[in-house]
């Protein structure tokens, strides 16, 4: 009987030569993994240790509606961090950005990252970021102020009420508030610092450089007090929803004083009662105010509220139109009518009355 002859193992060969293509997967892991943790510890120190050669500080705005990119090309061109590039990737990869405070920040510079966004998440300002919206009265303004923790914040409304620099501020009927419809609407940084009197002053500053010389020229050419102008544009800005809607709103309240004929604004009735009503009623209509305009002919003794330049604007577009009448849709949209007939019409057809 013959021996057989051994075959070769080759499943052995395969084992042994595939162990330097393993060997290499290893190596390659390994290399990978290393590279991650210097890339880690990379970006651990240019986060918490790596800032630039300066000793000095820097004033550093970050308005209300600054996006991330904004905040750091700020700081790097303040020198407060090396690289806007870092700190928008370290604000991406932790989640940051969204916690940090807008106002005026006095901060160190050569900050790290790390340091850098502590500040800014802290809130700890010199100043606010204040935005005023068209048509808030002098109450509301007060009520925003009081969110922030600027010193006069709590006087501002009895200041606003009675302190009023502008010449033109005075019509010839006293205004309840003296700087109802003379504060801007607009944004402002107010240093936390300041009092009450500092604030009026400038936002009352503002609303003197709105003013412009082209916008006082058309005013006179309308035979139109800067006064009147306010006061007008106030109510537009109350009345109407949308800006289309304010030119024609204005041309009907300039009709309306061109005939002698009671101006008839709701918005005057919610100022006179001091608060906001879905719909008014007779007894509302017959309150008994100096800005009651279904009662009193003319003008109300002021503006009621911050008019936008928008509004002014349209006050200045507007002529004596065609139209004495409109009504409010749901949608906010007014339609426009010549007669009080049509007026009614109109009112019955949308409301069903």
């Amino acid at each position: 009987m013959e021996d057989k002859e051994k075959e070769p193992d080759t499943n052995r060969k395969k084992e042994f030569s595939s162990l330097p293509g393993e060997k290499k997967k290893f190596y390659s892991l390994v290399a990978l993994v290393l590279v991650m943790i210097a890339l880690v510890l990379g970006g651990v120190y240019f986060y918490s240790f790596d800032r630039v050669a300066l000793h000095g500080t820097a004033s550093v705005d970050v308005p209300r509606n600054a996006t991330g990119r904004d905040i750091a090309d700020t700081l790097e061109k303040k020198g407060v961090i090396r690289s806007a590039g870092l700190f928008r990737l370290y604000a991406r990869v932790l989640g940051n950005g969204k916690n940090l405070q807008s106002g005026t920040y006095k901060m160190k510079q050569g900050l790290t990252v790390k340091e850098a966004m502590a500040k800014l998440q802290s809130g700890e300002t010199e100043s606010a970021f204040v935005t005023v919206p068209e048509g808030y009265t002098v109450h509301q303004i007060a009520e925003l102020l009081k969110q922030t923790d600027i010193v006069g914040a709590g006087d501002f409304e009895k200041e606003a009420a009675a302190y009023g620099p502008l010449k033109y501020q005075y019509g010839p009927v006293a205004a309840l508030v003296k700087g109802e419809g003379f504060l801007f609407a607009d944004t402002y940084n107010i240093p936390k610092e300041y009092t009450a009197r500092q604030i009026c002053d400038m936002m009352y500053k503002r609303t003197d450089d709105m003013l412009t010389p082209d916008i006082r020229k058309r005013a006179a050419e309308k035979h139109m007090t800067l006064h009147d102008l306010l006061t007008l544009a106030s109510m537009v800005e109350r009345e109407a929803r949308f800006k289309e809607d304010q030119v024609p709103i204005a041309s009907v309240m300039l009709k309306r004083l061109q005939l002698g004929m009671p101006l008839q604004i709701d918005a005057t009735i919610q100022y006179a009662l001091g608060s906001q009503k879905e719909e008014l009623t007779l007894a509302d209509i017959r309150i008994d105010s100096p800005y009651n305009t279904y009662t009193h002919k003319g003008l109300p003794p002021g503006p009621i509220g911050s008019p936008g330049m928008d509004a002014i604007l349209a006050v200045l577009d507007a002529e004596p139109g065609e139209y004495l009448y409109y009504v409010a849709q749901p949608d906010g949209h007014h339609v426009f009518t010549k007669t009080y007939e049509e007026h009614q019409a109109e009112t019955a057809n949308i409301y069903g009355q």
